[in-house]
Order: structure tokens, then sequence, then C-alpha cells
């Protein structure tokens, strides 16, 4: 049932968008509401996955607070049926220590028919890009 979703790459690249939008702006509701209810997210392949729009809000209120100046882009690179392959790249000033961060990462997501991960992945890499100046 769940392979007969076929999802648009127009609505995809809109929902990373909003997503990038919802880093950018530091808001942590809005990234959350754009997984659905339920959905299990992994920021990492070793650690059990988080559960429900809740423990998504807080692992971003988390990761948010340390972060400011972020710049995002993405590109969605595969749809197969309702599974889908983006790759994103944000650089962020650390707090509190001024760093400049970039990370490069590549998520999976199992998508509902409303167009909301029910499930999804992460896999990154982090680059220190050393203190800001100015």
């Amino acid at each position: 049932m769940g392979s007969a979703v076929s999802l648009k790459r127009e609505s995809l690249e809109h929902w990373l968008r909003r997503l990038g939008q919802a880093w950018e702006s530091a808001d942590a509701e809005l990234a959350a509401s754009l997984f659905d209810p339920e959905v299990l997210y992994q920021e990492n392949p070793f650690d059990p996955p988080i559960r429900g729009f809740e423990a998504v809000k807080r692992y971003w209120l988390e990761g948010l607070a340390t972060q400011r100046d972020v710049k995002f882009e993405g590109e969605v690179l595969a749809v197969e049926g309702n599974v889908v392959v983006v790759n994103w790249r944000v650089e962020f000033t650390r707090v509190p220590g001024g760093e400049r961060v970039r990370l490069d990462g590549v998520s999976v997501g199992r998508f509902s028919a409303e167009g909301r991960p029910l499930e999804w992945r992460e896999w990154w890499h982090r680059e220190e890009l050393g203190h800001e100046h100015g």
C-alpha cells in the first residue's frame, strides 16, 4: 500500500526549501511540523530513532540553540515511489565558540501520501572552517 504513493519532485523540492527556511530562521516548531506526527527520525545510524513531533521539536531546539547565521541549500537527488533521497549542505557559526562549521549530508525519507516523512534517516559529515573574522 505504501509503495502506491507517488510523489512529485516539485512538491518535494518545496518541502526541502521549507526545511531550509526552518533551519535558517531557527524555527524548531516549523521544522518538526514538516514531518509526520509519528515520524521515526534517525540522525545517526548507530543511535535509535526518535519518534514523534515533540521529540523532533526538542531535537531541533537543542541543535538550533548552538547555531547562528545559518545558510542552507539542498537538492532532491532521487524519488522512487514514496522514498526520497536528498543532499543538503548547511553552514553556520557555532554558539558560543564562534567557529564557522559546514555540514554536508544525505537523507533518505519515506513519505506519506500527505507529503511528510514517516521515516527520516541522515548521514552527514562536518568540516570545521575556523573562527569568523571581523
